[in-house]
């Protein structure tokens, strides 16, 4: 992921739309607060095992975040990242 569109990077969204710190999802996640930061800015790739763990920590499908494309800008893209956290806190709530 470039530059440019590092704000709308998949991981940096869901731990904004969870209301959580860098230091806080590195320390659920057990790596280091650099890591986490250089997955958010598009410099490192996360493993699947740790992309794995995003998934459960933020309760979304694995699938989503790996197939994830953001919208043509952030607020577009924040209201259907929004609608996928919903969706699955219904079914976990079913």
């Amino acid at each position: 992921m470039g530059a440019n569109n590092s704000h709308l990077n998949i991981y940096r969204l869901l731990r904004i739309a969870k209301d959580l710190k860098t230091k806080e999802v590195a320390d659920e996640l057990r790596v280091a607060t650099a890591y986490v930061s250089a997955i958010e800015k598009g410099k490192r790739t996360p493993s699947v095992r740790l992309r794995r763990n995003y998934a459960k920590l933020f309760q979304i499908d694995e699938d989503y975040i790996a197939s994830f494309v953001p919208e043509k800008d952030f607020e577009h893209t924040m209201l259907k990242l929004l609608e996928v956290i919903c969706k699955a806190k219904e079914e976990v709530s079913e």
